[in-house]
């Protein structure tokens, strides 16, 4: 087995002492931010490319589709990389790489090479939140590990919001450019910083080589594994329904009846900041209750915020997009999590196979949601969403229903 489950042994039980929790917080949310603000700030300007490149609406958010379908690819295979090169090295490398990709965009002129060079870029950054998610489940100790990986979590989605939030309050002012530029430094500066933040790895043990039969063979093992095969399915389903909502976001509000610009429709990202309680709590409430029971409870919830949407209000509106990335942020840290306890061999491959379905989702199911909204408009792609919610709760009930937790307080991460 290639990692040392942090349950398995006592050196490996030792809690981290309350200073290295904070930096191990610190490095891995602010890897987490620079990660999904480099790939998500493109949002917000899908409006502005598709007049600036001529590119058909329902065709434009390709570009975030070819992101996160490279993203979830790369995940195969950044995973085991991690657990032979280790987590530390495999993260800095990953946002080294992608600063120095984002560099190059301005001198990219076509629609379709700019497209394809962002789908390069979220292969280069898909080494970061495989390789975060298992640092944090041997290095952390058990009781404080669904925390930890619930800031990191909020990293992520404080990375969606300022990256969502400054490109589209930028783009009236400067080039996109000037944007890449600034996001190309951002991931090279928090490279340095996790170089010097980030605590080196004390139970980790490498794997011996890359034999590609035995990754594909351990991939297989996962998948054998019914609490990962069915948690690969949510995560499928997350991910999906949340970039559908915010990939058309835009192009809703800016119509009848509400006629809001594309920059400030943005800035109901900063209803990601929600995630600072809505990750970290999903950790303690299911480390409390029950993972799966407390997922079904906030796929429902969030079907609740998506039904709000319907409205021609627009405060209506925004309490249920707000109810739903909320909850959102709390499924996402309860799936890594989930995954991670679970893994009963090769924890970095199988944290990278639920991410490939996670990124997947949102490339898959958030492409084929252009033609939704293009065809059947807001209500069309809320009944879809809806629906998939629905699935969400099947088998969240499901995997309830098998699981029995062992409860434990809802201690703090000290």
């Amino acid at each position: 087995m290639a990692l040392t489950h942090a349950n398995n042994t006592q050196k490996a039980s030792e809690p981290v002492k309350a200073s290295a929790h904070i930096r191990v917080i610190l490095a891995l949310a602010l890897s987490g931010l620079a990660e999904l603000a480099s790939l998500f700030f493109i949002q917000p300007l899908l409006p502005t490319l598709a007049v600036e490149y001529n590119v058909p609406v329902s065709q434009v958010s390709i570009i975030l589709s070819a992101e996160t379908a490279l993203l979830a690819i790369g995940l195969l295979f950044t995973g085991t990389l991690s657990d032979h090169y280790g987590r530390k090295r495999l993260i800095i490398v990953s946002l080294l790489l992608g600063g120095i990709l984002t560099l190059l965009c301005p001198l990219v002129e076509s629609w379709a090479m700019l497209v394809a060079l962002r789908a390069v870029i979220g292969l280069a950054l898909s080494g970061i939140a495989a390789a975060a998610t298992a640092y944090i489940s041997e290095e952390v100790a058990p009781v404080a590990a669904g925390i930890v990986t619930g800031y990191f979590v909020f990293g992520n989605s404080m990375g969606g919001m300022s990256g969502r939030i400054v490109a589209s309050q930028l783009i009236d002012h400067v080039s996109i450019n000037v944007i890449f530029y600034g996001f190309a430094v951002s991931l090279i500066a928090v490279a340095i910083l996790v170089k010097f933040l980030l605590p080196e790895s004390k139970n980790f043990t490498p794997t011996q080589n890359l034999n590609v039969m035995r990754m594909v063979k351990g991939a297989a093992a996962h998948f054998k594994n019914k609490n990962l095969a069915l948690a690969f399915v949510i995560s499928f389903i997350i991910f999906g329904a949340f970039t559908s909502l915010y990939n058309y976001l835009a192009f809703f509000l800016k119509g009848e009846p509400f006629h809001i610009s594309p920059a400030n429709a943005g800035l109901l990202s900063f209803s990601f900041a929600l995630s600072f309680f809505t990750a970290p709590q999903a950790g303690r409430l299911s480390a409390k209750y029950g993972a799966m029971k407390v997922l079904r409870v906030l796929f429902l919830i969030m079907a609740f915020g998506m039904l709000l949407t319907l409205t021609s209000n627009v405060v209506t509106f925004i309490v249920g997009a707000v109810i739903f990335t909320g909850c959102f942020f709390g499924c996402h840290s309860i799936g890594l999590s989930w995954v991670s306890k679970n893994a009963t061999h090769a924890r970095g491959q199988a944290v990278a196979l639920y991410l490939f379905f996670y990124y997947m989702g949102g490339s898959v199911i958030g492409f084929i949601n252009g033609f939704v909204f293009h065809s059947m408009g807001w209500l069309g792609m809320t009944g879809f969403i809806l629906a998939l919610l629905g699935v969400g709760v099947v088998v969240a009930t499901y995997l309830a229903s098998g699981n029995k937790p062992v409860l434990v307080p809802a201690q703090s991460a000290e």
